[in-house]
C-alpha cells in the first residue's frame, strides 16, 4: 500500500510540475487595452508592430482571417462586449492596420505620408473561462 501511495504521489507531482511549467511558459496575448494604452499617437508603424509582436493586417486580410475563424469553431467567436477604446476622434483618412488576439481587435490609422499613427482603437471580445484564467494571473 506504501508503495502505491509513493508512486501516486510521484505522478501527482510531475503532473503538477509539468502543467505548472505549461502555463508560466504559454505566450501572453499582446491584442489587449494594455497594448493600446502603450500605442501613442505619432508613434511609427514600426514601434506599433513592435508594441502588437507583427506587422498588421489590411481590411480584406481581417475580414478573411475573422471569416476562417468563425468557420472552424462554427460560430462567430467575436462577440463585442462593452470595451470601445478610441483615441483622438476616429479619423477616416488614412491607411488602416488590423491585428486581431482573442480578446479583441486593435485598428491603427496611419497617415499616408509620413506612416505614423493618427487615431487607434480597441474593440474587445467577450472572453471564455481561459482568458479570465490568465487575466487573473496577470499574464
Amino acid at each position: 500500500m506504501k508503495r502505491k501511495l509513493k508512486w501516486l504521489a510521484i505522478v501527482l507531482a510531475i503532473s503538477l510540475l509539468g502543467f505548472g511549467t505549461v502555463l508560466l511558459l504559454w505566450p501572453s496575448d499582446r491584442i489587449t487595452a494594455a497594448s493600446w494604452e502603450k500605442i501613442r499617437v505619432g508613434m511609427s508603424e514600426k514601434e506599433v508592430e513592435d508594441i502588437l509582436g507583427g506587422p498588421g493586417m489590411s481590411w480584406e486580410e481581417r475580414e478573411a482571417k475573422q471569416n476562417a475563424i468563425a468557420k472552424n469553431v462554427g460560430k462567430d467567436p467575436f462577440v463585442p462586449n462593452e470595451v470601445f477604446l478610441y483615441e483622438p476622434p476616429l479619423v477616416i483618412v488614412g491607411t488602416d492596420k488590423y491585428w486581431l488576439g482573442p480578446r479583441g481587435m486593435i485598428a491603427i490609422v496611419f497617415d499616408q505620408e509620413q506612416g505614423h499613427v493618427c487615431s487607434k482603437r480597441f474593440n474587445g471580445w467577450r472572453s471564455d473561462f481561459w482568458d479570465s484564467l490568465c487575466d487573473w494571473l496577470g499574464w
